[in-house]
């Protein structure tokens, strides 16, 4: 176990948060993508004037992620669909499908944060589960309708 500094919130823990992580946790994860730095004394003296603006910065991209999952909240999407006699789909939506949608709604969502309960495979009223990040996320309405046949 190694002693860290949070700099975002990261799952349960917050800005300026001082915690025991396991190493791999830590060396793998939190340290190489910046989220936290080790917990020397001189780390903490250096944080100490920074950690405020740190928490400031934090609390605003939570306050825009808030922002983006009340308006995802409100987003259905229609997605036309290749349909078979019985409604089933030829083949299943997938979550590429849907970040392209949304990106061309005006919303920039990575195809990895979007996740479904279970495969849609038929046409009718879907949710698909998006992650917004800082612990918030959201369900969004997918309507798959059938594909308009051109003749």
């Amino acid at each position: 176990m190694v002693k860290v500094i949070f700099l975002e919130n990261v799952e349960n823990n917050k800005v300026g948060d001082m915690k025991n992580v396991p190493d791999g946790y830590a060396r793998n994860f939190l340290l190489k993508k910046g989220l936290a730095v080790m917990a020397t004394p001189e780390e903490e003296k250096k944080l100490e004037s920074k950690l405020e603006k740190i928490k400031k910065e934090e609390e605003k991209k939570v306050q825009e992620a808030e922002k983006l999952a009340e308006k995802l909240a409100n987003v259905k999407i229609k997605l036309e669909m290749q349909v078979g006699e019985e409604g089933k789909l030829f083949g299943s939506v997938t979550n590429r499908e849907v970040a392209e949608s949304l990106t061309e709604s005006g919303y920039d969502i990575d195809k990895a944060n979007i996740e479904f309960p279970e495969p849609i495979k038929e046409k009718g009223t879907h949710t698909a589960h998006i992650k917004i990040g800082h612990g918030l996320s959201t369900d969004i309405q997918i309507d798959v309708v059938p594909a308009v046949k051109e003749k």
